[in-house]
């Protein structure tokens, strides 16, 4: 990312020892720049009417408003802000909501900064970004689901298909896939694609959505 081309950051949570962890992630990075930090709600509305951020970091639990709250508030006066959350909370509630709330991507507390910056850069691309501990949370039990019922839906995924889908809840990587499969990261992409394809969905959070509306998966 061109340093011109940086995209601005703010930060939400009311313990100031993740805003100082995440700050020093950020120290001299070329592509994200830290613009401020609030502790709670309040603060944040006072600073937006100065500094409008291309990405906020907002924790679900907040003194006064929650973070679910906020963004509702920032989804309808902000729309170009992309929210992703950023929380220790990886509950079904906190995820469903987190969800349906419209948020680009959601954040473990115990994120590396490695794969802070990973999610930050899919986000930037347009793309959704859920940390892979909460990512293995979400795909588990759909996983189940379709390994021993293959999904119930006219056998519409092959076996393959739903191994691709089982190794993807593991968090693995295309590469990874594609050695434990016996073929190339490309053929597992390409299966990915179709398992969107044959489900009419765009991406792998929607297909997330999907099991989660149409009962495929219990978080």
């Amino acid at each position: 990312m061109n340093y011109m081309d940086r995209k601005t950051v703010y930060i939400v949570d009311d313990h100031k020892i993740v805003i100082d962890g995440i700050s020093s992630f950020m120290i001299g990075h070329s592509g994200y720049e830290l613009i401020g930090y609030a502790l709670s709600a309040s603060e944040l509305f006072d600073d937006l009417k100065n500094k409008v951020p291309d990405i906020l970091l907002l924790d679900i639990r907040l003194p006064g408003l929650s973070g679910l709250q906020i963004a509702k508030i920032l989804n309808a006066d902000y729309p170009q802000i992309k929210i992703v959350f950023l929380s220790s909370n990886t509950d079904k509630d906190s995820l469903n909501e987190a969800i349906a709330s419209g948020a680009k991507g959601y954040f473990s507390k115990d994120i590396t900064k490695e794969e802070f910056f990973e999610g930050l850069n899919s986000i930037v691309k347009g793309e959704s970004y859920y940390s892979k501990g909460i990512h293995q949370t979400l795909f588990g039990s759909f996983t189940k689901q379709v390994r021993d019922n293959h999904l119930n839906t006219n056998n519409l995924l092959s076996q393959r298909e739903i191994d691709v889908i089982r190794l993807i809840a593991e968090g693995l990587s295309m590469k990874e896939i594609g050695e434990k499969l016996f073929i190339s990261p490309r053929t597992v992409e390409s299966h990915k694609n179709n398992i969107l394809s044959k489900l009419e969905l765009t991406s792998t959070i929607d297909l997330v959505k999907y099991a989660i509306k149409n009962g495929l998966a219990e978080l």
